[in-house]
C-alpha cells in the first residue's frame, strides 16, 4: 500500500489511513475487511474520526468501537493506544461498578483533555473548514504513481536509487514549469468530486447526529 511505511506528516490523511491499514495487514483481517461489509465500514469509519471536531473524537471512538466484533479487539486496542491515548480500557464505554459518581460525560472530558495533543497530530476538521489541503490526494497519487513505475513490491536498493534519482528530475522540472507561470496540474475529477462532498459534509457537521455523521464520511474514505 505504501512505500515509506514508517512516515506519518502531520495532518496527513493518507498516511494515517495507511498506518490503521498496516495494522489490519498484521492481525491477519486483510481478507476480513475486504469480504466483511460491516467490519469495512468500521475500519473506514476509525478514519472517519479524523474529520470530527478534536472535542468529540473520543465520543466519536467509543460509538466505532462498540460496533467491531471480538475478533477485531487487537485492531481497537492498537488504535485507542497509538491514535487516542489509552482510557482506561475505555471504561466509559460500558457501566463499571468502581467508577462511583464519575459520569459517562465527565470520564470523556477527561479523555479529551489528555489526548488531546495526540489528537492534532492527525485530525484534519479545522484542514478542512479553513480549506487547506489534506495533504492525502497530492501523496496517494504520487506514491501509486511511484509504486508503478518501481514495478515491484521489494525493489533492490540500486533500482529504487534510480527511479528515486529520476522521480526527483521530474519534479525539479514541474518546479521549473511553475515558476515559468505554468499552471500546476490539476486533481483527478473524482478527487475533487470527493473532496466536495466531504467539505459539505464537515460543514454541516452536528454533534447530536455523530454516528451518522461518520457513516457519511466512511463512505468516502478509501484505503
Amino acid at each position: 500500500k505504501t512505500m515509506f511505511p514508517n512516515v506519518l506528516h502531520k495532518g496527513c490523511l493518507f498516511h494515517f489511513g495507511q498506518c490503521v491499514w498496516r495494522q489490519i495487514q498484521t492481525q491477519g483481517l486483510s481478507m476480513k475487511y475486504q469480504h466483511d461489509e460491516h467490519f469495512r465500514l468500521n475500519v473506514k469509519k476509525l478514519i472517519a474520526l479524523a474529520f470530527v471536531p478534536i472535542v468529540d473524537v473520543v465520543e466519536g471512538f467509543v460509538l466505532v468501537a462498540g460496533e467491531f466484533d471480538d475478533d477485531a479487539d487487537e485492531v481497537v486496542e492498537y488504535f485507542e493506544k497509538i491514535w487516542i491515548g489509552e482510557q482506561k480500557k475505555r471504561v466509559f464505554a460500558k457501566p463499571m461498578p468502581y467508577l462511583g459518581s464519575a459520569s459517562k460525560t465527565e470520564l470523556i472530558d477527561e479523555a479529551v483533555e489528555k489526548s488531546h495533543n495526540l489528537l492534532i497530530n492527525w485530525n484534519i476538521y479545522e484542514r478542512v473548514v479553513d480549506d487547506l489541503t489534506r495533504s492525502n490526494n497530492s501523496v496517494e497519487g504520487w506514491q501509486s504513481a511511484f509504486a508503478n513505475r518501481v514495478s515491484i513490491s521489494h525493489p533492490t536498493v540500486a533500482k529504487l536509487a534510480d527511479k528515486i534519482r529520476r522521480e526527483q528530475s521530474k519534479f525539479e522540472v514541474d518546479i521549473a514549469q511553475i515558476r515559468q507561470g505554468h499552471e500546476p496540474k490539476p486533481k483527478k475529477a473524482s478527487y475533487r468530486k470527493r473532496d466536495d462532498r466531504i467539505k459539505r459534509l464537515v460543514n454541516a457537521y452536528d454533534t447530536n447526529h455523530l454516528d451518522e455523521y461518520l457513516n457519511s464520511i466512511a463512505a468516502n474514505v478509501k484505503l
